[in-house]
């Protein structure tokens, strides 16, 4: 595994939410932004979303602009879930015009992806799921959402869709709610440039181990994108890597480190009662000592497979503290 760090513009936003609707912090510029994030060591990218928001719209100006920075475009994100009118899904809906625009903005998401070189584009779809029993059509909605991620892959074929999964919000129930749903999903869409997304803080509230929904995907060819953060296992509040979920998030670098996985490890995370742009740097910090400690174990791998192969947890456990806890 390839270590490339980005994050998002909003990681250094004002955290804004229902409970306190104008956000915990000062609006900070985007120049302000992105000079914070090119003093951090080993933050070399910029999670793009599309529509660009406050950033240059034109692809060539946004390179430009990043460069500026020493930062560059490392995946896009097509934002489908900011509209009312995303309210029933925007890609299983049986709004069939709505379903028409998430798939037009989609596609114009991935040329600017091509324009700007990024690795990937990401399709979280948020809203298409439901909330009570007898309030969808699960058939139509499955097949709906099937064929529109069908339709979106087929547009390039040599661009990456990255389709991730979260078990609720902002509905209830989302139908790519774990990573076995989302496998069966892209088995049934069956293109190889549509894979998956391993989020962390997503895989920890579905309930899942991180090390083995990784291995899944990877076991398929299917882990396209990788999003970094922590939680309790109830909510998705992105919460800095690694400060809950210490052993999962240990296991799961460990196995991501025997992978040949290049793309980003993305942070997500948001920091409404501390210091920002410190907890940005924090996080940037944990991942690189996740990796390393990862290196470490890697070193000692026949030794780990020979007692996995045994089922000797004792035996692993003993030598992982002796290697990590000096």
């Amino acid at each position: 595994m390839k270590l490339n760090i980005d994050t998002n513009i909003e990681c250094l936003g004002t955290y804004a939410e229902r409970y306190v609707p104008n956000g915990y912090y000062e609006p900070m510029e985007i120049d302000k932004r992105l000079e914070t994030m090119s003093k951090i060591e080993g933050l070399t990218g910029l999670f793009t979303y599309y529509p660009t928001g406050p950033l240059p719209s034109d692809p060539d100006n946004l390179v430009k602009k990043l460069s500026n920075f020493n930062l560059k475009v490392s995946n896009v994100c097509v934002v489908g879930w900011n509209d009312k009118k995303w309210k029933h899904g925007a890609y299983s809906t049986n709004e069939k015009e709505i379903r028409k625009q998430a798939i037009k903005l989609f596609k114009e998401g991935i040329d600017f992806a091509k324009a700007t070189k990024a690795g990937s584009v990401l399709l979280w779809a948020a809203h298409d799921g439901f909330d009570y029993s007898f309030q969808v059509n699960y058939k139509k909605g499955w097949e709906n959402l099937k064929e529109s991620i069908k339709e979106i892959g087929e547009y390039d074929r040599n661009v990456k869709i990255a389709v991730e999964y979260k078990c609720k919000d902002p509905r209830q129930k989302a139908y790519i709610s774990n990573v076995g749903k989302e496998m069966m999903l892209l088995n049934d869409v069956g293109l190889a440039n549509v894979g998956g997304v391993i989020d962390v803080g997503h895989a920890l509230m579905a309930q899942e181990n991180l090390a083995e929904s990784c291995v899944i995907l990877d076991s398929h060819n299917k882990l396209f994108q990788i999003h970094i953060n922590d939680n309790y296992k109830d909510a998705d509040p992105d919460l800095m890597i690694g400060a809950i979920s210490f052993w999962e998030i240990l296991e799961f670098m460990y196995y991501l480190n025997k992978t040949d996985y290049e793309g980003w490890l993305a942070i997500d995370v948001e920091s409404p009662r501390d210091d920002r742009i410190r907890s940005l740097e924090v996080g940037v910090k944990l991942i690189r000592k996740y990796k390393e400690l990862a290196d470490k174990l890697t070193k000692y791998s026949e030794e780990i497979e020979k007692n996995l192969e045994g089922y000797h947890f004792a035996d692993n456990m003993n030598l992982i503290m002796d290697k990590i806890f000096k």
